[in-house]
């Protein structure tokens, strides 16, 4: 039987020697720079047959166990398919639950249509039948819900009255419950503590947009909306008390008008003795970018990778051993196999918007043309829900020959439905750029020197 070179295998120099790496297992293997350049020669590049002569019988065990090495028998691509399909089954369930479409706030890149529509309280039986169904038919063990907007806390009375009907159901049918809210902090009600702990939220993401001038000009109150205390004061003093109580993530949107007050930031929490708290406070760099296709506008001020990735760098150095400081493409900060996927293709999941339509991406409410039905049953069979339950990154031409497939399974599913080339190439960039580091670094290995991998490195001859 033949023996083959794996599509996923890289080699990155380092100080330490010559590192080989597998994305469809994660293994990673070291051994000196001579060996390197025998074994590179068999198992880098296009698909060739190898003669296990030719290889120690130790090496050999080592790089078959550790999927460098594949027997002709087996289909990578079919172990990856099924590993994702797995992965749209076993996904806990989240539930997004839209309260309103409206923001007290007119932030100048977001992507959503301000409107005043909100769910009222004759929407919380049909959800808890809806949400009973899902348990049923996928045999959940916990109920993970995201109060989202618009600002959620704006319809706060919906909010209230939902989730202890969420709660009571989670309770009847003995399953877990928990929550987090995605605020921009300016609305929330005084009694913090019992709020936290009557909705049992156990995370709030706060958005912050530069030092108080920079976030209070891109953070502006709309007109009906106006207040005595800028937006930065609110949310800053929110923060500040939540910590007390829940993980706070604290998110900091960052394009190139922004993007000089993220240090001097990083020293108003320090000094304020955030990362010491007891309840941790993440920092999430975040690049301001085109979410949906009504914000293809930000590409003229969004940062490049490469500006985005030297500062995140930046900011991870200077937060180290302090606080985490999240990435969402790699949260556990090695290029690790996939086993999950988002919300969007989490089978269990779903998101309600404040228009009582479904949607399975949280990006996409209020796009009316995107809903994959509605919560009362009459509009079904959209062929937007056909999409989603069939995409399959294994499929796709392009990504059935990527060998980042492993650890990005296509990236957003979103960016292929709408053909947004221009992010799904960004999303082949951003592997390019950061595979190298991001291995070497996490086996505490010394970088030799930059190193960005190329089209002919991420598509491979021979493995059709």
């Amino acid at each position: 039987m033949n023996l083959y070179n794996s599509q996923y295998n890289f080699r990155f120099n380092a100080e330490e020697g010559s590192l080989f790496y597998n994305a469809r297992t994660g293994a990673v293997i070291l051994l000196s720079d001579e060996e390197g350049d025998l074994l590179g020669d068999l198992v880098i590049g296009e698909k060739k047959i190898i003669d296990e002569h030719s290889i120690d019988e130790t090496l050999l065990h080592q790089l078959l166990k550790n999927g460098f090495l594949v027997r002709e028998d087996i289909s990578e691509l079919s172990e990856i398919r099924e590993g994702y399909w797995k992965a749209r089954g076993e996904t806990p369930m989240v539930l997004t639950i839209t309260t309103t479409m409206d923001c007290n706030l007119g932030c100048y890149y977001c992507y959503e249509t301000r409107t005043k529509e909100r769910l009222d309280f004759t929407a919380i039986d049909q959800l808890v039948s809806l949400v009973q169904k899902q348990m049923n038919e996928n045999h959940t063990k916990s109920l993970h819900v995201d109060w989202y907007g618009g600002e959620p806390l704006l319809n706060i009375d919906f909010l209230e009255q939902a989730s202890v009907a969420l709660q009571n159901l989670c309770k009847g049918n003995g399953i877990s419950y928990h929550a987090s809210v995605i605020s921009n902090g300016t609305l929330w009600p005084p009694e913090i503590e019992d709020f936290i702990k009557r909705h049992k939220i156990r995370q709030v993401q706060i958005s912050i947009d530069g030092l108080e001038a920079n976030h209070n000009k891109r953070r502006r109150y709309r007109k009906e909306y106006s207040s005595e205390t800028s937006s930065y004061s609110l949310a800053m003093d929110l923060v500040d008390e939540l910590l007390n109580f829940v993980q706070v993530d604290l998110r900091f949107n960052l394009d190139d008008k922004n993007k000089q007050d993220i240090l001097p930031f990083i020293d108003i929490i320090e000094s304020k003795g955030w990362l010491q708290r007891s309840h941790p406070l993440i920092f999430q760099p975040a690049r301001l970018s085109s979410y949906t296709e009504k914000s293809s506008f930000m590409q003229e001020t969004q940062l490049s990778l490469e500006e985005f990735n030297e500062i995140r760098s930046v900011v991870s150095q200077r937060l180290a051993n302090k606080t985490a400081v999240e990435e969402s493409e790699i949260p556990d900060g090695f290029p690790f196999p996939k086993t999950y996927v988002c919300a969007a293709l989490a089978q269990k999941s779903f998101v309600l918007g404040a228009d009582n339509l479904i949607y399975r991406c949280g990006l996409q409410v209020g796009e009316k043309h995107r809903a994959i039905g509605s919560l009362d049953g009459k509009i079904s069979n959209l062929p937007q829900a056909e999409w989603w339950q069939d995409f399959d990154p294994c499929s796709l031409p392009s990504c059935s020959r990527c060998s980042f497939l492993p650890v990005c399974w296509g990236g957003c599913p979103k960016k292929h439905l709408e053909g947004d080339q221009h992010a799904l190439n960004e999303q082949s960039n951003y592997w390019r750029l950061n595979l190298y580091n991001k291995v070497v670094s996490y086996v505490n290995c010394t970088p030799k020197q930059a190193s960005v991998l190329t089209e002919e490195d991420q598509f491979r001859e021979g493995y059709a």
